[in-house]
């Protein structure tokens, strides 16, 4: 429309989805989908359940990590220990052992044997010659004996002078130490002794009890924090999920009092700015209605029925309510057989543009009831227009066109608007009613003039738009353009007014698919019949 302001293309594409206020409202309760998924199907489990088990999992995961490593400290100590008692007992026997072999003093040397083994650790110990035979042991029957390694003896340590093995007896882990005997540089001999391993497991068993029971109450400790923590943070959240539940039924009064100084606290007292926010929005929705119904109401009901001309029309608006307006003047001033098509479009949208769109559709038909010509009535409604919009930058672009049927002529006034477009069958030619004017409300001493063309034919199609109708855009931003509209006026010639109406609203809703219209759409179909045939179109009224 020239001269007509546009939203930014941001704005534009902010515009909302099909599933907005006008078609889907606050409902009550029901099924919540994610992903196509209804939740309903899916296990529900409490958040409150959730808390406690993963904390409890959690407990129980560090503390049976915390006891193993405990154990497992304890278990080398207590072997740390039993290996540094086994060296001192070997090196004590090194020590004394060597000149008593040497001397061959056996009863000093089971003497030596017997206080090693003297200690409840010691499993047995022995002190044998350079040729390997057992001189003293602890175990009377193996004196004079050849040394030999326990059975299923396994070697862990021989970097020092001391070695240590250990093997296995009766289902018994013993400690293994062996000690050269040497006198100044010469081998003489061998010390060896077995460490039970049993006061260690025995030592184990016990710390495993302790720590066992230490686990235990760690464990019930942390399930009884999980439960106050959890409830601690379960219950704002359920009161939350209370209040949602309450304003998705429609209860925008609905308030949720969580006294905490933390972010749960800040998100209660967000929920209810929103409450307070969505019930605004909610009496501004139920406004936007009423505001719908209303400017729906000043439209034409039905199209009219009129000897000669075949005549329908329909606006589709891009928000509740619009800019664009459409009216049919008949008023008792007019001969016979002739009838006034208003076209106007506001600029902009929304409640300002439907606002003014009433207030120029009271305008032109009081006007339209007074004596005067076209151009008188275009040029008072501008002043009065003008008066009305001159600090708010408002203007509304109108193409009014009388239509003679028994006289077969076309008068208008063309205000900013697009020109109408007349289609002869007969030439298969079109043509634009053009006209000079300016917006209404620009300029309130603007001199309009009247445009006329004779020789009106049956047969003839004249269809007046607002540029939403060509200017609206698909989902990869290309414009529908007029070339379609004539397409269709061409290919339904023969059809009626209301036929050739709702092609041209289906051609352009299948072009731009998805994609929100931008703007409001508005079309006028007017075409020529016989003066003997009624419309086909009138008892049809206006498509929804």
């Amino acid at each position: 429309m020239p001269g007509k302001s546009k939203p930014p293309k941001t704005e534009k594409a902010a515009k909302r989805s099909r599933h907005d206020r006008r078609t889907t409202a606050i409902g009550p309760p029901g099924i919540e989908r994610r992903s196509g998924h209804d939740r309903r199907t899916v296990l529900k489990v409490p958040i409150f359940i959730k808390f406690i088990t993963l904390s409890t999992l959690l407990t129980i995961t560090v503390s049976t990590i915390i006891s193993v490593a405990i154990l497992q400290k304890q278990v080398e100590g207590f072997r740390e220990q039993l290996i540094s008692l086994g060296e001192s007992l070997v090196r004590i026997t090194a020590e004394n052992a060597p000149d008593k072999l040497l001397t061959e003093e056996d009863l000093a040397l089971f003497q030596l044997v017997r206080d090693v083994a003297a200690l409840d650790q010691v499993y047995f110990a022995l002190i044998a010659d350079a040729d390997g035979v057992i001189k003293a042991h602890s175990i009377s029957e193996k004196n004079n004996t050849r040394m030999a390694p326990p059975k299923g003896y396994v070697l862990l340590n021989d970097a020092g002078p001391i070695r240590i093995g250990r093997f296995s007896e009766e289902d018994k882990e013993y400690l293994y130490f062996e000690k050269n005997l040497t006198y100044q540089t010469l081998q003489v001999g061998m010390v060896a002794l077995a460490i039970s391993q049993q006061k260690i497991l025995e030592a184990v068993a016990s710390a495993k009890q302790y720590i066992y029971l230490l686990t235990g109450i760690i464990i019930l400790f942390g399930v009884l924090m999980s439960l106050l923590v959890s409830l601690y943070f379960s219950r704002p959240i359920k009161r939350l999920q209370e209040g949602t539940r309450a304003i998705r039924s429609g209860d925008f009064d609905h308030r949720v009092w969580i006294r905490r100084n933390d972010e749960l606290g800040d998100l209660g007292h967000a929920f209810n700015q929103m409450s307070e926010g969505l019930k605004e929005r909610n009496v501004m929705r139920r406004s936007l209605e009423l505001a719908m119904e209303v400017q729906r109401s000043l439209l034409p009901m039905r199209d009219p029925n009129l000897a000669g001309l075949d005549i329908a029309g329909r606006s589709l608006y891009c928000d509740e309510t619009g800019g664009d307006y459409y009216d049919y003047i008949q008023s008792a001033r007019q001969s016979p057989g002739t009838i006034g098509l208003v076209l106007g479009d506001v600029s902009g949208h929304g409640i300002p543009s439907a606002l003014l769109m009433a207030t120029a559709r009271a305008f032109i038909r009081q006007r339209s009831n007074w004596r005067g010509s076209l151009a008188d009535i275009v040029q008072d409604v501008n002043r009065l227009l003008a008066h009305d919009v001159e600090d708010s930058s408002s203007f509304m672009t109108l193409f009014y066109l009388m239509i003679d049927r028994p006289n077969q002529t076309l008068n208008w006034v063309r205000a900013g608007h697009d020109p109408a477009i007349l289609y002869d069958p007969v030439e298969d030619r079109f043509e634009e009613l053009m006209g000079d004017g300016i917006p209404l409300g620009i300029d309130a001493d603007w001199p309009y003039a009247v445009n006329e063309r004779r020789e009106l034919r049956e047969g003839q199609i004249i269809v007046l738009g607002t540029d939403g109708t060509w200017e609206a855009h698909n989902a990869e931003g290309e414009m529908f353009g007029k070339q379609p509209l004539l397409d269709v006026i061409r290919e339904r010639r023969d059809r009626s007014a209301r036929n050739i109406l709702d092609a041209a609203v289906e051609a352009l809703n299948r072009f731009r698919g998805n994609h929100e219209l931008e703007d409001d759409v508005t079309l006028l179909v007017a075409k020529v019949v016989s003066m003997d045939s009624a419309s086909p179109s009138a008892d049809k009224g206006q498509s929804p």
